[in-house]
Order: structure tokens, then C-alpha cells, then sequence
């Protein structure tokens, strides 16, 4: 018992019940001569309803992962984030929060947008952003009340590919703006 107590211990839930549920479904489905070669016949007729509990219930939870991870891939690909970014800088992005973007990540020097800068907890205009997946919190430490944050791989790209267009024209005192 002590070493099955180690075994337990040394081995995550999830492949503790991978081992029962494929040795639950060897001991079912090997054939009579086989079983009783390698002396299991008697378990197997003894405790067959137990044996099959397990089949089933590991089974269903198994199932059930498979199930959330096909659901989570296929509603990835349909709602994902890029998509959510790009429709919304496109279509109904506000110019608080295109001064937001600028301020923020926009390095003049360059003529490019960076993919790091710092906003302040109590702006307002980050709250839409954030939730459309355009920028993210770096850091859950800040400094005072001023926070980093990054623009996405993909909002990056698709405000230097616009600024590189001329759909971004960005002067010392305004910008205007048209994305596509």
C-alpha cells in the first residue's frame, strides 16, 4: 500500500486517471484466453461493474475536455482577438482614443508606433481599448498611478502598416486619421 501511496503522490490527477481509464479498458476488452494466461479472469468477472464505472465516468470527463477544447478552437477562430481589434480600429474607433494610441505609443523620432508605453490608471479612454484587445497591462505594478501597458502584436502592425499608407498623418498640435 505504501508504494501505491508514492506512486499517487509522485503523479498528477490527470495522468493518475489516464492509467486507470486505459488499464480499465485492457482489463474490459482483452479476450478470455489472454485474461486467463496472465491469471486477471477472476478479477476482471469480480469487480467488471466497478471496472466499468470507472471506464465511464473518466471517460465522460475526458469527453468533456474534448468537447471544451473543440468549442474553445472553434470560437477562437470565429471571436478572436485580432478580428474583435481590427473591426474596431477600423470601424468604430473613437478620436479620444486614436489620441490615446498616439500619445502613448507613437515615437515621433521614428515615425513609427512602439509597442510599450506607460497610461494612467484613472484614463478613461484605455477602458475600450483594453477590452477590444488593441492593448494590454504589462505590469501589474505600477508606478504612483501610472501603469505600462503594450499594444498587440497585431495592432502594431496595423497601425505602422496605416502610418506607412498615409492613412495616419500625425502633425505636433493634431492627426487625422483613416484605417483600413
Amino acid at each position: 500500500m505504501a508504494f501505491i501511496k508514492v506512486i499517487i503522490e509522485k503523479l498528477k490527477i490527470k495522468e493518475l486517471f489516464a492509467i486507470i481509464f486505459i488499464a480499465s479498458l485492457i482489463i474490459t476488452v482483452i479476450p478470455v484466453k489472454w485474461a486467463n494466461r496472465i491469471k486477471i479472469e477472476s478479477l476482471r468477472n469480480t469487480y467488471q461493474t466497478y471496472i466499468t464505472l470507472c471506464i465511464i465516468i473518466i471517460g465522460a470527463y475526458y469527453l468533456s475536455c474534448l468537447v471544451g477544447r473543440i468549442k474553445d478552437f472553434v470560437l477562437g477562430k470565429i471571436f478572436n482577438g485580432k478580428k474583435v481589434a481590427i473591426n474596431y480600429m477600423k470601424k468604430t474607433m473613437s478620436p479620444e482614443e486614436m489620441k490615446l494610441l498616439i500619445e502613448t505609443f507613437y515615437d515621433a523620432n521614428n515615425n513609427r508606433f512602439s509597442s510599450t508605453g506607460k497610461i494612467e490608471f484613472s484614463d478613461g479612454r484605455k477602458a475600450p481599448l483594453e477590452m477590444k484587445y488593441i492593448i494590454y497591462r504589462a505590469s501589474q505594478i505600477g508606478y504612483a498611478d501610472i501603469f505600462s501597458y503594450n499594444l498587440q502584436p497585431y495592432a502594431l502592425d496595423f497601425l505602422n502598416k496605416n502610418l506607412k499608407a498615409g492613412r495616419i498623418e500625425i502633425s505636433s498640435n493634431s492627426f487625422k486619421y483613416i484605417l483600413k
